[in-house]
């Protein structure tokens, strides 16, 4: 149903129809001379016109009111769904916010790596790090990575689930490497 073709918006137009021809009616009454029996007898004529228009503007306005009564029930419905509904929202949103809780500390974490590999300073010394170790915290990291996808996933976030497995992937490839790399 269009916009315009709401049954309040029919009521309405439909009040306001009979209100302007009750209006023309009465000036029309007002304005008619009273002076000479064709006047008369047409003044008679316009009061039962208004009369009838009369009728029908509060039949009109009855069912102005039905529909506005109705519109008004139906927002206050869907006022109480939407009021409903909020919790369900709000704990979607807490869940949302635990996962990428938890995306940001495995991001943490596998920014450790990079500081493990390069040393604090940015620069490697000495031997540098143990390509056994690294690889071992790279392929955890994927295994974290690819159990946060699952739990985005059975929550029903999939833009999360999908960041989650391809940082599961990828972390898996790189650790994949260093094994092969380190002959373990």
């Amino acid at each position: 149903m269009a916009k315009s073709d709401s049954p309040l918006v029919i009521a309405a137009t439909e009040f306001d129809e009979v209100l302007a021809v009750y209006s023309r009616l009465g000036e029309l009454l007002l304005k008619t001379p009273l002076t000479t029996l064709k006047h008369l007898e047409r003044a008679n004529q316009t009061l039962g016109e208004l009369a009838d228009s009369e009728q029908k503007l509060q039949d009109a306005g009855k069912k102005l009111i039905e529909a506005l009564s109705a519109a008004r029930q139906k927002q206050e419905q869907l006022s109480q769904a939407v009021i409903a509904h909020a919790p369900t929202l709000q704990a979607r949103n807490t869940r949302l916010r635990e996962l990428m809780n938890e995306m940001g500390a495995l991001a943490q974490d596998v920014a450790g790596i990079n500081t493990l590999v390069a040393g604090p300073n940015g620069d490697q010394q000495g031997a540098g790090p143990d390509t056994g170790e690294v690889s071992a915290r790279v392929l955890e990291l994927s295994e974290r990575a690819a159990q946060l996808a699952t739990t985005a996933r059975e929550a029903e976030f999939p833009e999360l689930d999908e960041q989650a497995h391809a940082l599961h992937q990828r972390l898996k490839a790189v650790g994949q490497k260093l094994q092969k790399a380190g002959g373990n």
